[in-house]
């Protein structure tokens, strides 16, 4: 035990190859309370399953087997093992861009097939995967549907305001009215067309989103966000709601907070008829530059090592304690009047513009780690959030997907380390979040201005917290530490008595995309070995570049 507290002691002190301070020599603890704080939601662990339009990437029909509307069974495969409790769909920015009716067949009016739909861009999507498609696969996976509804048409003035909010309402109608049910004035008999479509009973949708990203949706179209924009937001918002609710009462309805301002009219215009307001979180976005003290530097200054512990510093915003916390106006307003958060978009999200001989530092794995920091802010702030959506479930081209497709099929489906690290929160945590005290915990100085990620005075190396289900408690630790073994004592005696096994669940991974002869695709993996509980104390060395679970079983 002396030895290793020395060791322990001495491998803080010097936390080799960090950037800025160096901690005092004092050993790593964690002391897990038997208090909760507030729920963790397992819908945290949630995606979204876009269909975009631009950039290379269609999303989900890149998995679509040709001339059907199957998907290729081994990504279906791989969906199980991401254990999924809600799935969005269908966008995203495309969404306030297209007829939600293109991806149901048997539309009064129409012949033929699906039609193509445009995106905001003016690009194709076929609608090969559609409603119908995508609400049994949730059925399949045992996930609650996220649908998302067009506002672009009525915020635009593409479509008088009661067309556009009877349109958004039809959707709900066609997931979730009942057959023969009475619908609102002048709606189509959308239960008789799916059950037209071979589907009679309702799919019950548990969520609809209004519209995605308004702010930036009136920006694309020139027209700056004003005070005055604020009014008409949620003018237009209340029309909505007052369709979607005539065809279900009961439906939870998620909405943009896009500011404070906002908030409050919503709070003020409608009261609780909205349960969740929405929030999205992306970083770093593009890197054509990096900044040290406000002086541009070269590629070949930098190393992997300095650039690791930019990429990792995620979010933009750390306690004092420099662990990941994230806020916002959704957060804001629903502390203030109880409306839940749905993070309904976010990841680790960042490209190089920047060239250089040799290429700039890119790693998936260094991107999962960072992300990890996005999931520690939202269980810290699991109090007011209720549900989070990770962006992409499924992709062709770009690097925040969770499984990455071949659209020709010669490739076999794999996952990228985003969607993996998910998939470890989802199979562990709690669903209560424990005080926990700590002491020793080390930290480094990270001076680097890349993206929109900022220089911090302070990120702990050891980013970590404490969850309990009904047969467990977890301890999640980030170790961003780029090479060294992090050690650390769990005191667990405020449950003396109650400790069975204890097993280490450690997520791991390699810096470098491509696999080496005899690797796999997936540049990230999952380690488990057993560790001893002595006098209800629990010592447990963190791997480098990792995020650990200890899983603590709670005897009855």
């Amino acid at each position: 035990m002396w030895l290793l507290s020395f060791f322990s002691a001495f491998a803080l002190a010097t936390v080799s190859g960090c950037a800025g301070i160096r901690e005092p020599g004092s050993a790593l603890r964690f002391v897990v309370e038997d208090r909760a704080l507030h729920r963790i939601d397992a819908r945290l662990f949630g995606h979204f399953l876009e269909r975009p339009s631009w950039g290379g990437e269609t999303g989900i029909e890149a998995a679509v087997l040709p001339e059907t509307r199957a998907l290729d069974p081994r990504v279906k495969s791989l969906l199980r093992d991401l254990r999924i409790p809600v799935l969005r769909f269908p966008g995203g920015t495309d969404v306030d861009y297209m007829d939600w009716r293109d991806m149901v067949d048997g539309v009064p009016g129409r012949g033929g097939g699906r039609p193509v739909s445009r995106g905001h861009g003016g690009d194709a999507v076929s609608n090969a995967f559609g409603y119908a498609e995508f609400l049994s696969l949730c059925e399949e996976l045992g996930a609650e549907p996220l649908l998302v509804v067009n506002l672009g048409d009525a915020l635009l003035g593409r479509k008088p305001l009661d067309q556009a909010a009877l349109a958004a309402a039809s959707l709900v109608a066609y997931a979730n009215a009942p057959v023969g049910g009475k619908l609102p004035a002048g709606m189509q008999d959308w239960p008789a067309v799916r059950a037209k479509n071979g589907r009679e009973r309702p799919y019950a949708a548990r969520y609809v989103q209004i519209g995605n990203e308004v702010e930036f949706l009136l920006a694309d179209a020139g027209r700056p966000w004003t005070p005055d924009a604020d009014r008409i937001y949620v003018e237009t918002l209340a029309a909505y709601v007052a369709a979607i609710r005539a065809v279900d009462a009961d439906i939870a309805i998620v909405a943009d907070a896009v500011n404070d301002r906002v908030a409050a009219l919503i709070r003020e215009r409608l009261g609780d008829e909205l349960r969740f307001l929405s929030q999205h979180h992306y970083m770093p976005w593009r890197m054509n530059e990096v900044r040290r003290e406000g002086r541009v530097l070269p590629l070949s200054e930098l190393s992997r090592r300095e650039l690791w512990y930019a990429w990792v510093a995620i979010p933009a915003t750390f306690n004092e304690l420099g662990e990941s916390v994230v806020d916002g106006a959704a957060m804001r307003a629903g502390r203030r009047w109880g409306y839940k958060v749905a993070v309904t978009e976010w990841n680790w999200n960042g490209y190089w513009t920047l060239a250089g001989d040799p290429a700039p530092f890119d790693s998936s794995f260094a991107k999962s780690i960072g992300a990890a920091g996005y999931l520690h802010a939202f269980m810290r702030a699991g109090d007011v959030t209720g549900l989070a959506c990770q962006s992409m479930t499924v992709g062709q081209a770009w690097g925040i997907t969770a499984i990455r497709v071949d659209p020709s099929g010669s490739e076999p489906p794999y996952f990228l380390p985003t969607g993996l690290l998910l998939a470890f929160y989802a199979r562990h945590h709690g669903d209560e979040m424990l005080a926990m005290s700590r002491s020793g915990v080390p930290g480094y100085a990270q001076p680097l201005a890349l993206g929109t990620i900022p220089p911090q005075p302070r990120v702990a190396l050891v980013d970590a917290l404490a969850t309990r289900s009904r047969r467990s408690i977890y301890v999640h630790a980030i170790n961003r530490h780029f090479s060294d073994v992090i050690h650390a004592t769990l005191d667990l005696r405020a449950f003396r008595g109650r400790l069975g096994r204890a097993v280490l669940h450690a997520f791991e991974g390699r810096l470098q995309d491509p696999p080496q002869p005899g690797e796999s695709r997936a540049a990230a993996w999952t380690r488990d070995r057993d560790l001893e509980v002595e006098d209800d104390l629990v010592q447990v060395a963190l791997p480098p570049r990792s995020v650990s679970a200890v899983e603590i079983e709670l005897l009855r």
